[in-house]
């Protein structure tokens, strides 16, 4: 299978129900909805010229826009290459590591992007999230666009999900993940971990990292699960939203179990009922941070393996 197919599947069984939703500005589209945009995002970015193979770089807040981005390059069997915002000095190591044909960006991160725009020869196209700018073009026409979207290009074995997590020291190393590989992982950690389409995952993790998609989105929408992304744990209420949007899963990072472990102290009636499952990718949490969540909060934390990866430029086969 391949990764964007998870929503055209989950719009087959159930249209309406929640696919991905935005806690900052408590947004929300159903599955059809997000199939369909995302049909729509990849005939945008065919006509910019995206083929099979291609990347699509992203460099932008965690939010809808950006879901929407990566699914729509895959959708158009591009590679979806993703940039943290703490890398803004370093852009030209990281986008001219991976040469993306496409940069899609952030409005306030222009001055970074136009600093930096002489050295990525690659960028054919800039596409920004939040209206035109000079050079760029307004990513509302990418996601409005009105052709057929194209076949599906990829192959299950194709790269599809490129992070760049390391720090700015040496060389960028850039991770990579493949269609069926990711999709398949997700189906076995669902079964396991009995998540199952009555879950709602919330995952307070940058979309930039690959933690978020192998904890967070991948296995909630193999199982046609509601999945919602957060920007900032502890300024937009942590333990209000878990129990706001019914959160059952939490899949998190170190900062953030931290932070909602300390928040659960000091709450009246500590954890939201309907949290019962708490995943972290295997050796980023301290073992006693498991313990404690599992002997203090009474919640099971489940350490993800961490996925099988393949280092980019890939291997010529």
């Amino acid at each position: 299978m391949l990764l964007h197919q998870l929503l055209a599947q989950g719009a087959a069984r159930h249209p309406g129900k929640t696919a991905l939703g935005w806690v900052k500005r408590d947004r929300s589209l159903g599955y059809s909805e997000a199939a369909e945009a995302t049909d729509r995002v990849a005939a945008g970015l065919g006509t910019l010229g995206v083929q099979r193979g291609d990347r699509v770089g992203v460099f932008a807040h965690s939010g809808l826009d950006y879901l929407l981005a990566m699914f729509g390059a895959w959708r158009a069997g591009a590679v979806a290459a993703l940039v943290d915002l703490q890398r803004a000095e370093s852009l030209d190591r990281y986008f001219g590591h991976c040469r993306p044909k496409v940069l899609i960006y952030t409005h306030d991160y222009f001055d970074a992007v136009d600093r930096h725009r002489a050295a990525l020869d690659s960028v054919e196209s800039y596409v920004c999230f939040d209206g035109a700018q000079p050079g760029a073009t307004d990513w509302a026409e990418i996601l409005g666009c009105d052709q057929d979207p194209p076949a599906d290009a990829a192959a299950e074995g194709d790269i599809a999900h490129l992070a760049y997590t390391a720090g700015p020291t040496g060389l960028p190393q850039g991770s990579c993940l493949a269609h069926e590989p990711a999709c398949g992982a997700a189906r076995a950690l669902a079964e396991r971990l009995g998540i199952g389409p009555d879950d709602v995952s919330l995952g307070p993790i940058p979309l930039s990292c690959s933690e978020q998609l192998v904890a967070n989105l991948l296995p909630a929408l193999s199982v046609g699960a509601a999945c919602w992304v957060m920007n900032d744990w502890e300024a937009e209420g942590g333990l209000d939203v878990v129990e706001r949007i019914g959160a059952t899963v939490l899949a998190a990072d170190a900062a953030a179990l931290t932070a909602a472990r300390a928040e659960a102290a000091d709450r009246a009636g500590g954890l939201p009922a309907s949290l019962r499952l708490v995943l972290a990718v295997e050796g980023t949490v301290p073992s006693e941070m498991k313990r404690a969540w599992q002997d203090d909060l009474d919640i099971p934390l489940a350490e993800i393996p961490t996925p099988r990866t393949s280092r980019w430029p890939p291997a010529a086969r």
